[in-house]
């Protein structure tokens, strides 16, 4: 906001009296000129764990009508992390913020439908909100497109059309699409079986830390599927996927490292 803007703001808001940013911010979040400077409040609050401002912003701004403030305030009451947990709440914004085309909304709402929280689970409800929200490019929801036509939910089953949605969100290095692609490439789903492929999709997703992944990387490594055999690889992989949370990597790291020592 320009600092003429601003001075025009603080008049209108306080008149000549002294006025606090809390109290301009408020205003901003409820008329159309101050939709930036609401925006960046919110993100100054968030950051500075300012909750009750967080709130108050994302709820003036929500009943202004701004529909990413709306699946905002659909995503505060979707999560436990306030310890407001309700989700009818989340149902209303997200509804509202969805109407308006908004692919955050689009996709919480898709998530109530496939969860059925709040709501009667519904997959093909959600199917249908996620590929409107995954059309907009929302990595997450094309990666959800991509596993409800890869197990049939919502929508008849579909490898190749499962592949396809995959691949954008991979392509936008969302972890799980890769080492979905990875599973594809490695059964031949909807592909051609190929075990380069499946590493380097694989290999994508270890690289940001996906336990799955990781466990794969190191499997490929230990058997060289794919890529040149190399135990002390797959060691590193195995320990790598076992701190990341994989327990399947825990355990096949005492047996490669049992292989290490009786080379």
């Amino acid at each position: 906001m320009k600092k003429s803007t601003f001075i025009l703001l603080c008049i209108t808001v306080c008149g000549l009296t002294a006025c606090s940013e809390q109290k301009i911010n408020e205003w901003a979040c409820g008329h159309k000129m101050g939709q930036m400077r609401c925006n960046n409040a919110i993100v100054d609050a968030d950051k500075n764990k300012e909750y009750d401002k967080l709130k108050k912003y994302l709820e003036i701004s929500a009943n202004y009508g701004n529909p990413k403030m709306q699946a905002g305030l659909g995503a505060w009451y979707q999560n436990d992390e306030h310890g407001e947990k309700d989700y009818q709440k989340a149902l209303y914004w997200f509804e509202k913020s969805a109407k308006q085309g908004n692919h955050h909304g689009q996709s919480g709402l898709a998530r109530l439908y496939y969860q059925g929280l709040g709501v009667e689970k519904d997959y093909k409800k959600a199917f249908d909100l996620y590929k409107k929200s995954a059309e907009q490019g929302d990595m997450r929801s094309q990666y959800h497109v991509g596993y409800m036509y890869a197990k049939g939910k919502g929508v008849q089953q579909d490898y190749i059309q499962a592949n396809e949605w995959f691949k954008k969100s991979a392509n936008q290095n969302f972890a799980p699409a890769q080492h979905n692609l990875g599973i594809s490439y490695n059964n031949g789903w909807g592909v051609e079986k190929d075990y380069t492929l499946a590493f380097q999709w694989f290999e994508k997703a270890a690289n940001q830390g996906h336990a799955s992944s990781l466990y794969a990387v190191a499997e490929m490594y230990e058997q060289g599927q794919g890529v040149e055999k190399n135990l002390t690889k797959a060691k590193e992989y195995y320990e790598k996927g076992c701190k990341a949370g994989s327990q399947s990597g825990c355990k096949k790291l005492e047996l490669v490292k049992k292989k290490i020592s009786n080379q």
